[in-house]
């Protein structure tokens, strides 16, 4: 059996109750976390930098466990992290310390990346918004597919602030709470569809949002594929 934090809480079957496998096979179904700590996996980061072109500094504002800055400073970015609160090490070099982004007093950093939390879309709204005044060049936000849908969303923030891109992630990738990671889970099997929504905050909004997939490397050998469009969508 899997060695449990201290006080974690247990379903009947022996399983920890946020790891409730109701039909006995690979698609888990866990109950909410608290503060919507969910861990998008390392890859969907990778094939992110692969796609996008980032320059200059890269703040990512709900860091969780790291995967995002780990991500970014792989790639060669001067990224730094911060949380609502502090689940790496405090010698963490590159993390920036413990505050709320939503009503935090931020100086301007030049990209912003984040898996924001969710808390039934309102969350993910207030992180998008925010992060709009503070990055000075792009904003990545990886948010569920659903969120797209919203009719209050398409005629408010996406009315306000409609993206450049949406990168959908091909093949999907896991999203499991991070104290399952925490209590030894290992992420895979995903079933919910994710995307990266990209923002260039000081350009002239798009008149269109562009769609594009994503590959487990990387860019998908298909998504550009038309004379120019390389130049047309990159950067």
């Amino acid at each position: 059996m899997t060695d449990l934090p201290d006080g974690a809480d247990l379903h009947p079957k022996g399983k920890p109750r946020f790891l409730i496998d109701a039909r006995e096979k690979d698609a888990h179904v866990w109950n909410r976390d608290k503060l919507d700590w969910y861990v998008e996996e390392p890859r969907a980061t990778t094939a992110l930098l692969a796609a996008e072109e980032f320059h200059g500094s890269v703040l990512d504002p709900a860091c969780g466990g790291g995967n995002i800055v780990r991500g970014c400073l792989a790639a060669g970015l001067a990224a730094t992290g911060s949380d609502i609160m502090q689940r790496v090490p405090i010698d963490t070099p590159w993390f920036r310390g413990v505050s709320d982004f939503r009503f935090a007093t931020l100086d301007p950093v030049d990209n912003i990346i984040c898996n924001p939390p969710f808390f039934r879309a309102k969350g993910t709204e207030a992180f998008i918004r925010k992060a709009l005044t503070v990055a000075r060049r792009k904003v990545a936000m990886f948010v569920s597919l659903p969120f797209l849908a919203g009719s209050q969303r398409a005629r408010g923030l996406f009315y306000e602030h409609r993206p450049l891109r949406a990168w959908m992630v091909t093949p999907r990738v896991s999203c499991p709470p991070g104290e399952y990671i925490e209590a030894g889970g290992k992420i895979g099997g995903g079933t919910e569809d994710w995307v990266w929504l990209i923002w260039r905050p000081n350009a002239p909004q798009p008149i269109a949002t562009q769609f594009l997939w994503l590959e487990q490397y990387g860019l998908a050998e298909t998504a550009l594929t038309r004379p120019g469009d390389v130049e047309r969508y990159a950067g």
